[in-house]
């Protein structure tokens, strides 16, 4: 039993790592079941590849990674650090070692696919098995982190549009014993079914959106976890944990509620002012004089049919005060999710300096409309709420005087090149944000590059795990990208109009009492 309908208060999964372990577990201790903390699986595999090569201040990445090996007789979290611990950390100055880019290929490990006879075809893919144990370990990491003493619920919070690493760093939550999974930007569909696949440890197929495929093809990523570390995580028995999706509007809840595999447990109903992705608006994308999108009625969920559909949601977007949240249990919601408030919490992953940045800006008077704008930034063509602070990718003259670089790779999107005369074609990805040639090579075009930033990159910057590029002669951190929601009364008030920094707690009693 999930106990659902107790939750009052869900933490945003935000961002790289900005949602760490120890903002998670700070606000699930606070007020047990009424409270959720919430992790973000978004590339954590990178993140503990970084962290060991810092030399793993406190010694939580190795402790977690070894829990993972004693719990199931593996040794796989020990080969991690073997491979990339640097003891006393690298030096400041020094490149960090990448961790393994996530390619897909063909069950068999080609790259090329033969044109379909007759118009259709199932092509089941795969990721390499260091990836996969990377992935599994890391999400497994997190959650066990997060939940270590105490009996608070943790959540993890993946990106639908991230499809690659997806299946494998949930069935490490799982492993760890997530309470709950919550999924946005993109439709979940088949998502909550595959959880309970991965529960009975069953082999799982994970349909993925390539570019150019012909009509009728399908692609799909296959994973049997009785295939990793030889079949010894299916000695334990996985708790189902709860799903939630993150959706806009009621048509999307209603399409899922009656999904004939399996309807999430419950929704969060997120407004288009809440941070990080945002569904872009109903209709022809218009922008202002700002070049920001312009959303009207149209994107305001009808709540009443929400209610009528009968499952469990929360609200997101500008739900960050107690009026708020009376606002959102009068109006049928279980509770909310609050991201921002908790993003600039001294238990938040952020970097201090950014944190602190804002909280000046809020001091000086900047008005939330200049403070946080949303841009059409992101690679995966959302919408996406950009913190406007200098030296930063907000600032044009830092975007443009960036090298274009894809070297991490989250956000890139599996496609095919035109078939050969053997009728081959070869599976390529491309990021709109990586260098614009390459883009160009690989059957993109020029205006979808417009704009486009790294987040990749950026987001690790924001939590103080920058790779470090040779930019003039010197050596620099990549520049950072900072999001956060529209709406910051909440800071202001926490934070006495950016003069003091706060605590988990004292969001907490801020919006419960």
């Amino acid at each position: 039993m999930h106990h659902l309908e107790e939750i009052k208060l869900i933490q945003g999964g935000m961002g790289v790592y900005v949602s760490n372990w120890r903002l998670a577990k700070a606000v699930a201790t606070e007020k047990p079941g009424v409270t959720v903390g919430t992790v973000s699986g978004t590339a954590l595999d990178v993140v503990y590849v970084r962290l060991l090569q810092l030399g793993d201040p406190g010694g939580h990445a190795r402790r977690a990674l070894q829990a993972l090996d004693e719990a199931f007789g593996v040794v796989i979290g020990r080969g991690i650090c073997e491979r990339y611990l640097v003891d006393g950390g690298k030096a400041p100055r020094a490149r960090f070692r990448a961790a393994p880019m996530q390619i897909a290929r063909t069950l068999d490990g080609q790259h090329t696919v033969a044109e379909p006879m007759d118009g259709s075809a199932d092509v089941r893919l795969k990721l390499d098995d260091d990836s996969i144990e990377l992935l599994i370990a890391t999400g497994f990491a997190e959650v066990w982190l997060a939940k270590e003493g105490h009996d608070g619920k943790i959540f993890i919070n993946f990106l639908n549009k991230i499809e690659l690493p997806l299946i494998y760093a949930l069935y490490g939550a799982m492993l760890a014993g997530v309470d709950g999974i919550i999924v946005g930007a993109g439709n979940p569909e088949g998502l909550p079914a595959l959880c309970r696949q991965l529960a009975e440890h069953a082999t799982v197929s994970h349909e993925i959106s390539v570019l150019y495929r012909k009509a009728g093809e399908e692609f799909s990523l296959v994973f049997d976890p009785q295939r990793v570390a030889g079949g010894k995580f299916a000695a334990r028995h996985l708790a189902m944990p709860a799903f939630l999706a993150i959706v806009s509007l009621e048509r999307l809840v209603q399409l899922l509620a009656e999904s004939e595999s399996a309807p999430p447990d419950g929704f969060i109903i997120e407004h288009h002012t809440a941070g990080g992705h945002n569904a872009n608006p109903v209709g022809p994308l218009i922008k202002d004089d700002r070049g920001q999108p312009i959303y009207d009625t149209r994107d305001e969920a009808d709540l009443g049919a929400v209610r009528a559909i009968g499952k469990p949601f929360w609200m997101a977007g500008g739900y960050g005060s107690g009026p708020k949240l009376q606002e959102a249990l009068a109006a049928g919601a279980n509770g909310v999710q609050v991201g921002t408030a908790f993003a600039l919490a001294e238990e938040s992953g952020m970097k201090p300096e950014y944190r602190s940045a804002i909280l000046s800006a809020l001091r000086d008077g900047v008005d939330d409309d200049n403070l946080v704008r949303t841009t059409t930034f992101s690679p995966t063509g959302f919408s996406f709420k950009v913190a406007q602070l200098p030296e930063t990718l907000s600032d044009d003259d830092v975007y443009t005087s960036r090298r274009r670089i894809c070297d991490i790779g989250m956000l890139q999107q599996p496609g095919f090149s035109k078939p050969d005369e053997h009728g081959q074609r070869t599976l390529f990805q491309r990021c709109p944000a990586g260098p614009i040639n390459t883009f160009l090579k690989k059957r993109g075009q020029a205006r979808n590059t417009d704009e486009r930033r790294c987040l990749c990159n950026g987001l690790l910057a924001c939590v103080g795990l920058g790779q470090v590029k040779e930019f003039e002669g010197e050596r620099v951190e990549e520049p950072a990208i900072v999001t956060l929601g529209n709406h910051l009364e909440g800071v202001r008030r926490l934070s006495r109009q950016g003069q003091t920094p706060y605590h988990v707690q004292d969001v907490v009693a801020d919006i419960l009492g």
